[in-house]
């Protein structure tokens, strides 16, 4: 049977409700309180499943112990003494370098574009007791990533546009951190052809933090309170163990997301959210085309594809817990003078987190010698360059400098827009 048979039958059952869109809506109650004992056997089967698939999928993710000396014995350890290697989620839905800790908590863009219904949630106590069922508002939006880039697994309609897609669930202010009483997470499962929503590839995974591989919102859990959540997929394993890396949401373009809160009664209120294809412009998502905030993800070398011999190092180095709200941007820029020989210049710059330009003071040296073999060199100042990245591949700058007479280096004024040479492991700027 598939996992999700018993969402088919709510289905056959109920009577969708269907949000307006860029509108708040409210879901008919159900006609009686839930059934406790169908809710929990319906829990329990759910969760059972949900459970066994992630299991199957983390068995898989991590190496796998040689045969057992004894398969009649009950295993109590595993053999993987290390933990994994920083990598990139294979199943990502958006560019790792989107998002960090905390999610918003409000909802941004377009007022089209965000998508809010008000619904009833399966409500009960910390006994298990059912209450009746709370009133909650679901609301979903797109926070533009970035543009222009390459295509991605996520988001190969060829548009290049990119987006982090959030859920949040706000509970009302006379609620709001009661933990005697309380909603518990819904179910949800994503419509988009070719996955219908009865099928295994529909379900969401809801994450409370992005860049997470299995981390989600478990259905039936305790909601004490408003949270957003990134809308994610799941890792699935084959009955062989092999992770099937198939992407089953792509969440840049149209699907419909079903909210189910009770999933076995008669009336289980189930919400629907039709979801538009995420289409900025200039007008409804200027991030979309504005320059990227300068983070670590912009780590790399640069280079002139029409022009060998010359690149540049670019480092973003976090100013660590005495001045957490600046980061320092180290460059290395390797030239040559007009005779051909190599002339190197260093730049560093201190900026707020978040800032998307800076200007940078460059310097070269004098003297100096090879491994130390003629002391120290001089450093004296060449002039600045100014950076900012309009996506993840390409960085631009302009630069106005000059050596002094004696050292007769390269200088002068301009513009250039290079690009990425290739992404840091496990921190893939998309």
């Amino acid at each position: 049977m598939k996992m999700c048979s018993t969402l088919a039958l709510a289905l056959a059952a109920a009577t969708l409700t269907v949000s307006a869109v860029a509108d708040t809506t409210t879901a008919a109650a159900p006609t009686a309180a839930p059934n406790a004992a169908q809710h929990a056997a319906a829990v329990t089967a759910r969760q059972a499943k949900i459970a066994q698939a992630k299991a199957d999928t983390l068995r898989a993710l991590h190496t796998r112990a040689a045969a057992a000396a004894d398969a009649s014995q009950p295993k109590s350890l595993g053999s993987n003494t290390y933990p994994g290697l920083p990598s990139l989620n294979p199943v990502r839905a958006y560019p790792p370098s989107c998002a960090s800790y905390p999610l918003p908590d409000a909802p941004s863009g377009p007022s089209s574009e965000v998508y809010s219904t008000i619904m009833p949630f399966y409500t009960r106590d910390v006994a298990g007791q059912v209450h009746n069922p709370e009133q909650v508002g679901v609301t979903v939006w797109r926070v533009a990533c970035s543009t222009g880039g390459s295509v991605t697994p996520y988001n190969s309609t060829g548009q290049f546009y990119n987006a982090i897609t959030f859920m949040r669930i706000d509970r009302s202010a006379a609620n709001e951190g009661n933990t005697d009483v309380f909603p518990t997470f819904p179910f949800l499962a994503l419509a988009q052809d070719p996955v219908a929503v009865t099928d295994n590839a529909a379900i969401v995974r809801a994450a409370s933090e992005p860049n997470t591989w299995v981390d989600d919102g478990l259905y039936d859990s305790p909601i004490f309170n408003s949270t957003t959540y990134v809308l994610e997929n799941e890792l699935h394993a084959d009955a062989n163990g092999n992770v099937d890396l198939t992407y089953n949401h792509q969440y840049s373009d149209a699907f419909t997301l079903y909210v189910d809160p009770y999933l076995s009664d008669a009336n289980p209120g189930i919400v629907t959210l039709p979801i538009n294809a995420y289409a900025p412009t200039r007008t409804t998502y200027p991030d979309a085309f504005n320059p990227l905030p300068i983070t670590g993800y912009m780590t790399t070398s640069w280079f002139a594809p029409d022009h060998g011999g010359e690149g540049m190092t670019i480092q973003v180095y976090d100013n660590g817990p005495s001045d957490p709200n600046n980061r320092t941007l180290a460059a290395g820029w390797y030239a040559s003078d007009s005779t051909g020989r190599p002339f190197w210049l260093f730049i560093q710059a201190t900026m707020p987190a978040g800032a998307t330009s800076v200007q940078a003071q460059a310097y070269y040296t004098s003297g100096g010698g090879f491994a130390g073999s003629q002391g120290n060199a001089t450093t004296l100042p060449w002039g600045t360059v100014t950076f900012s990245f309009p996506d993840c591949n390409h960085v631009n700058f302009t630069y106005n400098g000059q050596t002094d007479a004696t050292t007769a280096g390269p200088g002068g004024s301009g513009t250039r827009s290079w690009i990425r040479v290739a992404n840091e492991d496990g921190l893939a700027c998309e």
